[in-house]
């Protein structure tokens, strides 16, 4: 069995075994790295938890990584390189800041919601969106960094995103600052990297993840306000590239808490170990210019991209049957999808395999029937795409599969109607995954010019998978929806 295969089957073990709940920080990627290569992957962590009640936390998380020389992306964080230069470094970026709890989180192994005498009941903290500067000086004594970050979503001050701007000290109002420090070794394929880091929480961020409001208060949970605190963390990460397609990484870290966040009465330890193991895909081995000079994936790109215009009907069957064919609008309310789809080819084989690798991102509209406003969704993901049918001399045919992440201004009506039937949390951010067929319309019509017209159906499929992830808010359940479209390819 060749290594590919091998990485093949590691991930989709770690899938169906994982457990629940938080993110570490768990630095997988190389923060010299430039190349402009697009990964896939899934990371695992384990780490001790602070909580009454917890003793650690676990969770499995789909990730995605693109390192080009101004813009990156890491999963739950995207940025630019304002200033890149041999000895400074800054970065604009924005986060999805990963932590909090619910009524419902932990108990991965049973999906229960939280018994009556536990000690978080009735409490429920969000994760949230971030925006920050990083400013980096670049030393043979490693990478010294100071980042400034703002909770641009007001969810650290109970929602109210308008009273946080009246204060001009805004780093202080629903953020964080971060002094860090690391330097990586690297020795042919394997790269060490120490690392620590010193945190200073906003009043307003300590008390939300660590106080207990009025509101909130029991006989044995007294209320509990906190000012400004902070962490410290230390730890080494380890990368491996197995092949320049192929990558595993570890984090191993602790982190310390400040007295104000130990005497929280929802707090009974003053810090923690933690536990990261990922492993990446490289799926990039495609780089065809359109003009003279260097690759580059926006504007000098001679891959092929796709344009997508697809519509379709909300339905309440589950995913698995209608991969089986059971394909109706049945128990959708009447709700029903407009998508626009733009696509780019990125790699011509996978794992080896004749199979494509694409990235793809969508705005979508959602018509709720009446059952609340209409609303926006935004995805990103990667695609698989297999056309090496038999007859595909005849009649092409395409065979795709996508795994990403799908973001919604609202959460949607079924969505919501699920999660009162399951007693759990709904989620704006959920997986992301899509199935679809399609065949060349030039083909069947016998026009050479429609050649490179597709029509088929898809599976637009948002879910937490199986409460599984933290990033997903722990949700257990989600949506489908049966469209029909229209994808051009164009050279």
């Amino acid at each position: 069995m060749s290594p590919a295969w091998v990485l093949a089957w590691l991930t989709i073990g770690f899938a169906l075994s994982s457990e629940t709940l938080a993110f570490g920080e768990g630095r997988q990627i190389d923060p010299e790295d430039r190349s402009g290569a697009w990964s896939l992957g899934f990371s695992h962590t384990r780490h001790d938890s602070i909580y009454a009640g917890e003793d650690y936390r676990t969770d499995f998380m789909p990730m995605f990584s693109y390192t080009g020389k101004r813009f990156y992306v890491d999963t739950n964080e995207l940025g630019w390189h304002a200033i890149d230069t041999d000895q400074w470094q800054l970065d604009v970026f924005s986060n999805y800041f990963i932590e909090g709890y619910n009524d419902h989180s932990f108990f991965s192994d049973t999906g229960e919601v939280r018994p009556e005498d536990d000690p978080l009941k009735g409490m429920e903290r969000k994760s949230a969106f971030e925006a920050g500067l990083e400013l980096v000086r670049k030393t043979n004594a490693g990478r010294w960094s100071l980042d400034a970050r703002h909770d641009i979503d007001g969810v650290h001050n109970g929602g109210d995103i308008r009273a946080k701007w009246h204060d001009i000290d805004g780093v202080h109002n629903g953020g964080d600052i971060r002094a860090k420090w690391a330097k990586v070794f690297r020795m042919d394929g394997l790269q060490l990297e120490p690392w620590a880091e010193y945190r200073l929480w906003s009043a307003e961020k300590s008390d939300y993840y660590y106080g207990v409001r009025e509101s909130e208060k029991t006989e044995s949970r007294p209320a509990y306000e906190l000012g400004h605190s902070s962490s410290f963390a230390a730890g080494m990460a380890a990368r491996y590239a197995l092949h320049r397609q192929h990558q595993v990484s570890v984090n191993l870290g602790y982190r310390w808490y400040s007295d104000d966040i130990e005497s929280s009465p929802v707090v009974v330890r003053d810090g923690g170990s933690m536990f990261n193991f990922s492993y990446r895909y490289f799926a990039d081995d495609r780089r065809a210019t359109r003009s003279s000079g260097d690759y580059n994936f926006f504007n000098n790109n001679g891959n092929p991209y796709s344009v997508r215009v697809a519509y379709g009907c909300v339905t309440d069957t589950t995913f698995n049957r209608i991969l089986r064919g059971d394909i109706h609008c049945d128990g959708g309310y009447g709700a029903n999808l407009a998508t626009l789809f733009l696509g780019r080819q990125i790699s011509d084989s996978v794992f080896s395999l004749p199979i494509e690798a694409w990235i793809q991102g969508g705005v979508a509209r959602r018509f709720e029937n009446g059952f609340q406003q209409d609303f926006y969704e935004g995805v990103f993901a990667f695609k698989a795409l297999f056309r090496q049918f038999p007859w595909s001399d005849v009649v092409e045919t395409r065979l795709g599969f996508s795994e990403g992440i799908s973001y919604a201004d609202r959460v949607p009506y079924l969505e919501q109607q699920d999660s009162i039937n399951k007693d759990r949390r709904t989620s704006h951010l959920l997986n992301y995954l899509e199935f679809s067929l399609d065949v060349s319309v030039g083909d069947i019509v016998g026009v050479e010019s429609l050649e490179n017209l597709y029509a088929g159906f898809y599976v637009h499929h948002r879910s937490g998978i199986f409460a599984s992830a933290n990033l997903f808010g722990n949700v257990y359940g989600g949506s489908n929806v049966n469209m029909f479209y229209l994808e051009w390819e164009i050279d």
